[in-house]
């Protein structure tokens, strides 16, 4: 045999043999996975991917661990690799789409599930997936339509059901969410997360209500889910609160929150605000250092403070401007952050890594966040809002990037924001607002925060108070579109008429006009607070 025969061989051996290693890595990988180890998982898949490249299902199923693991990123990252590798595999395309429904990406997300009902017209899971993603954009003559396709598909598909009553609700059809829901509820009178979803739209006025008597017998269950209990009690407590029944709605309310508050473990949640080293980080020296380095351009508007301070509300009359685009709650300054970790040279953290990065780096950092915000949007549109509540932490950052984007900060009465965070059953995030004490010390961090970014860039940034927004809303109207530096348009004055998606817990009450019955809410839950206010009086050391 020649050598160049002897050397083919060998390499097609070792060829075989790498394939066979990551096949078995590839296994044990799948093994931890069910087991629920993983962190341990996520090693052996990229183990496998080591000795086979293009294994798309590794990288597929590494996509859904990282999804388990809370890291869309690095999901999305490992999705569109199985993508690549695997383009005529519907499963493979649907995950894709819904990674990229999840971070916002929606035109992309929509093209990848079409896809996989390309590959799979039967596909009744990728039919409602892609009705969720046009319902985001807006098109909801298409989201209903998919959403049909998808029950007609499969016509025990509670998820496909919600979601269209859901649509119904974005069409302004009240009536026709709530029929959408009790039809639900009469195929599986135990759906717990629809009996939540109901209560949110209907307005209750009887204690005789079948809604609940059907809660507290599902709760008298001894097998009863977590996650049950926990939507039937916040069910239950905004339907005492419609009722008027305060010391009922409060003690569910309560429940509701230890239940939710006991699947995040013992340890004291971190609130996040990292406030020393952000203070010193973002010195004069700094913004001195990076000043003549960021983005020249005002289409970024920036709405922040607390959740259920009325963010919402404000995005929703900014966006009934023709020149303002509401974009909701984007992850970009988050993904931003997140991606900031060593830029320094030195695998610094955020934000110490700022001290030592190069000025001519935030250029690129500033357009790679313009290009996704800008999309395809009209060429009327003159600003673009980012209403990520959260973003306030980032507030130097963002300032640092875009020296002329507005802020606009909204501020609530500080009992009527903790109690509104309490009674909100939160899908993601804000998890310091399940425990009266932790949601206290996330405020008094908050507060702290702001008073550090309006000693340290003076005059940057715009309040606007919710009580007094409620008070003389045309005049606080006016003074907001003034800010945005845009000519006054009087469909400011009748937000609640605006077609947009607004995907918050505030989606209902934007679609009312103004009502002050919010404003001093508290007081109906007066003797239940002293822990409350004996927290945010507080005057320890923050830190």
């Amino acid at each position: 045999m020649s050598l160049r025969k002897l050397k083919r061989r060998k390499k097609v051996k070792r060829k075989a043999s790498d394939e066979d290693a990551a096949q078995q890595l590839f296994v044990i990988a799948n093994d931890l996975k069910a087991q629920g180890q993983l962190e341990k998982a996520v090693t052996y898949y990229r183990k496998a991917i080591k000795h086979s490249p293009h294994h798309g299902e590794a990288y597929n199923n590494l996509g859904n661990t990282f999804h388990l693991l809370g890291k869309s990123p690095e999901a999305l990252t490992s999705y569109r690799k199985s993508c690549e590798i695997m383009p005529d595999n519907p499963q493979v395309q649907f995950n894709l789409g819904t990674a990229l429904y999840e971070a916002a990406h929606i035109d992309e997300a929509i093209t990848h599930l079409q896809a996989a009902i390309k590959l799979s017209p039967d596909y009744a899971e990728a039919y409602s997936s892609l009705g969720v993603a046009y319902q985001a954009k807006g098109d909801l003559l298409s989201a209903v339509a998919a959403l049909q396709k998808a029950v007609h598909l499969k016509p025990d598909y509670p998820e496909a059901l919600r979601f269209l009553g859901l649509v119904f609700k974005d069409q302004g059809d009240i009536k026709g969410t709530i029929q959408q829901f009790n039809d639900i509820l009469r195929k599986w009178p135990e759906d717990a997360f629809t009996r939540y979803l109901l209560s949110r739209y209907k307005k209750y006025s009887s204690v005789d209500d079948e809604d609940i008597t059907a809660s507290l017998s599902q709760l008298k269950k001894p097998d009863i889910k977590v996650e049950d209990a926990v939507f039937l009690h916040f069910a239950l407590g905004k339907i005492y609160d419609d009722l008027g029944q305060y010391q009922e709605a409060f003690h569910h309310y309560t429940l509701a929150n230890q239940q939710k508050r006991s699947t995040f473990g013992h340890a004291r949640i971190s609130t996040g605000i990292e406030l020393q080293r952000i203070k010193k980080t973002f010195t004069p020296a700094l913004f001195s250092r990076f000043a003549s380095w960021g983005s020249d351009s005002e289409l970024p508007v920036f709405i922040v403070g607390m959740p259920r301070s009325g963010t919402t509300l404000v995005e929703q009359v900014c966006a009934s401007h023709s020149a303002v685009h509401g974009a909701g709650e984007l992850k970009l300054i988050k993904e931003l952050v997140a991606s900031l970790t060593g830029q320094g040279g030195r695998a610094a953290s955020y934000p110490e890594c700022l001290g030592t990065m190069e000025p001519s780096a935030l250029s690129g950092l500033a357009d790679s966040y313009l290009a996704k915000l800008k999309g395809n949007l009209p060429a009327n549109i003159l600003r673009v809002t980012d209403k990520m509540p959260t973003n306030f932490i980032e507030l130097g950052l963002i300032l640092l990037l875009f020296p002329r984007a507005r802020i606009i900060h909204c501020v609530r009465d500080p009992l009527d924001t903790c109690l509104s965070n309490y009674f909100q059953n939160f899908s993601e995030g804000n998890e310091c607002s399940f425990d009266l004490e932790e949601l206290a010390l996330y405020f008094r961090k908050y507060q702290a925060l702001m008073e550090f970014w309006k000693e340290i860039l003076p005059g940057e940034i715009f309040e606007i108070r919710y009580e007094e927004l409620v008070a003389d809303f045309p005049h606080e109207a006016r003074r907001l579109i003034n800010f945005l530096g845009l000519e006054w348009q009087e469909d400011c004055l009748s937000y609640f008429k605006t077609k947009r998606m607004v995907h918050t817990s505030s989606d209902w009450q934007v679609r009312q006009p103004i009502y002050a019955k919010s404003v001093q809410r508290w007081k109906n839950y007066e003797p239940y607070l002293q822990p409350l206010r004996k927290a945010l009086e507080n005057t320890g050391k923050l830190v």
